[in-house]
C-alpha cells in the first residue's frame, strides 16, 4: 500500500472516531509513533489497533499517528513514551534493553503470544513495564519462533559463518559470533550498498523487509531456518493509561486480547506470501541436514538465554521456564 493510501487510512480511522464521539464529548487522544515509517510492515499492528479503536470505543479514545523516525528517533521513542513525548507506540524490545533488560526474552519465546498470556509470561512483563512508567498492552510479535532469518550472497551448506563479515543487529550479535562469523553494526538503509561493495557477506534479518530494501538484488540466499520470534510490543505511557477512564482502559484490555491474535494470524499468511515472492524474484532457500539445523537452533537460543540469565537470572529463569 503507498505512503498516501496509508495516511488516508489513518485519517479515516481517526475522523471515524471523531465523527463517533457523543455530541459535546471530547474524546481523549493518544499520540503515537512508529520506529519505522508507516508503510513498513512491522508498523501495522498500531494501526490495526487505531482502527479497533476507533470502531469499539465508539468516540471515547482516538490514537493520532505522528509519523516515525522523523518524530522521534526510533531508539530514542522508548524515553519518548516514558516522559509524554509520546503517548503509545510499538515498542521493539531491543531498542530499549539498557531500560528493562529482561524484557529481550520475548526473543528466544518458542511459544505465541496467544499463550504467553494465559500461563503467567504476560503478567510478568506487564510489571517489569508498569515499574518503568510504562502500560505492557499486546505481544504484536506474531507467530512463535518465526521471527528472523540469514540471508546471503553465497550458499552456505552448513551453520558456520567462519570468515564472513555479518550485517547485525542488538538481536544475533551472538549468534554470529558462535557460528564464527564477524558481526558489522550496520543500519538498514546501508546494508544494500555494503552487500555490493564487499563490506558484508550476509545479514540477519525479519521474513518481511527483505524486497522493501531492494537486498533480493545483492543477495541470492535464504537460510531457510528461522529463529527467535519479533519482539514488538504495543506500549502505552503508565499516567497516560493511568488517566484513562475505567471503561476505555477495559476496552483496550480487551483489544490487546484481540490484537495479538489478529497478528498472530497475520503474520503467519504474510510469511508465506513474502517466501513465495522472494522465490518468484529468484532468491534460492536453503535447508540443512536435520543435524546441523538441530545445532543452529541450539546455538542460537543457548548463547542468547546465556546472556540474558547472566543479566537477570531470576526473573529470565521464570521467563524462560513459561515460554519453552
Amino acid at each position: 500500500m503507498s505512503k498516501q493510501r496509508w495516511f488516508g487510512w489513518f485519517a479515516g480511522a481517526a475522523a471515524l472516531a471523531l465523527a463517533a464521539a457523543p455530541v459535546g464529548a471530547q474524546p481523549v487522544v493518544l499520540k503515537g509513533a512508529t520506529p519505522w515509517i508507516a508503510d513498513y510492515n512491522l508498523s501495522k499492528p498500531l494501526f490495526i489497533m487505531q482502527k479497533m479503536v476507533s470502531e469499539k470505543l465508539k468516540g471515547k479514545l482516538v490514537i493520532s499517528y505522528l509519523g516515525g523516525e522523523e518524530v522521534v528517533p526510533a531508539f530514542e521513542q522508548f524515553e519518548a513514551l516514558r516522559n509524554g513525548t509520546l503517548d503509545i507506540i510499538v515498542g521493539v524490545a531491543a531498542y530499549y534493553t539498557g531500560q528493562i533488560p529482561e524484557a529481550s526474552a520475548v526473543l528466544m519465546s518458542r511459544k505465541p503470544p496467544t499463550e504467553l498470556r494465559k500461563n503467567g509470561y504476560y503478567d510478568i512483563m506487564r510489571k517489569l513495564h508498569e515499574d518503568k512508567g510504562v502500560a505492557y498492552i499486546a505481544n504484536v510479535g506474531g507467530s512463535a519462533g518465526v521471527g528472523f532469518r540469514l540471508y546471503s550472497k553465497t550458499k552456505l551448506d552448513k551453520p558456520d559463518l567462519a570468515g564472513l563479515k555479518v550485517r547485525v543487529s542488538p538481536v544475533y550479535i551472538e549468534l554470529v559470533k558462535a557460528l564464527g562469523g564477524t558481526p558489522v553494526s550496520m543500519k538498514p538503509t546501508d546494508v544494500y550498498t555494503g552487500l555490493e561493495r564487499g563490506v558484508v557477506d550476509a545479514y540477519g534479518w525479519a521474513y518481511l523487509g527483505v524486497r522493501d530494501f531492494g537486498w533480493q538484488e545483492v543477495s541470492k540466499y535464504v537460510i531457510d531456518h528461522p529463529f527467535y520470534s519479533l519482539d514488538t510490543v504495543i506500549l502505552v505511557n503508565k499516567k497516560a493509561w493511568d488517566g484513562l477512564s475505567v471503561e476505555v482502559r477495559a476496552g483496550l484490555e480487551q483489544i490487546g486480547v484481540e490484537l495479538e491474535g489478529a497478528v498472530e494470524k497475520m503474520r503467519a499468511e504474510e510469511n508465506a506470501k513474502e517466501d513465495k515472492a522472494l522465490k518468484d524474484v529468484g532468491m534460492q532457500f536453503i535447508t540443512w541436514k536435520p543435524e546441523d539445523a538441530k545445532k543452529f537452533q541450539d546455538i542460537a537460543y543457548d548463547e542468547k538465554w546465556k546472556l540474558m540469565l547472566a543479566k537477570c537470572p531470576d526473573v529470565c529463569a521464570k521467563l524462560k521456564a513459561l515460554s519453552q
